[in-house]
């Protein structure tokens, strides 16, 4: 090989290396911020976990789960579903929550299950919300709009 075909390999070699870099640096930076903001999507199955609800309701559609870690860790569900199939959903998630009308402005329907403190954690050791707060806006055909946050303390 000739000492300028080496040098072509390096350099080459140099450039791959220094954008997979540049690109590794980038998707990190992302991350790190939606990770602050609390724009950073997860599954929905996990966000339910951390708010220690049920399965997501038959019929969701429009679902849209964050996640959050500044002082605290923070969750947030998103979704539409038959309205029946989401009062049902909660009842079973919160049985001993009642959505309220009161005080709910924006929202047509509100609650503030107060998550039982032990255990602290699943059973995988993934941490759980200590408070939980849930609206519900009525929508046309019979639809409610589902928000759930749920952070630690």
């Amino acid at each position: 090989m000739t000492s300028v075909r080496r040098k072509r390999i390096k350099m080459w070699l140099a450039i791959t290396a220094t954008t997979a870099g540049l690109a590794f640096g980038g998707w990190y930076a992302y991350q790190v911020s939606a990770a602050f903001d609390g724009t950073l999507g997860v599954p929905c199955d996990r966000a339910a976990r951390f708010v220690r609800a049920a399965e997501l309701p038959a019929g969701t559609h429009d679902r849209r789960c964050t996640t959050g870690q500044w002082m605290s860790i923070s969750y947030e569900l998103d979704f539409r579903a038959p309205r029946e199939e989401a009062e049902a959903w909660l009842r079973a998630s919160y049985p001993d929550t009642e959505l309220s009308r009161q005080y709910c402005s924006p929202a047509d329907a509100c609650a503030r299950p107060r998550p039982k403190q032990v255990p602290e954690s699943d059973k995988d050791g993934h941490r759980l919300a200590d408070a939980v707060r849930v609206e519900l806006y009525d929508e046309d055909g019979g639809v409610a709009h589902v928000q759930i946050s749920g952070w630690t303390i």
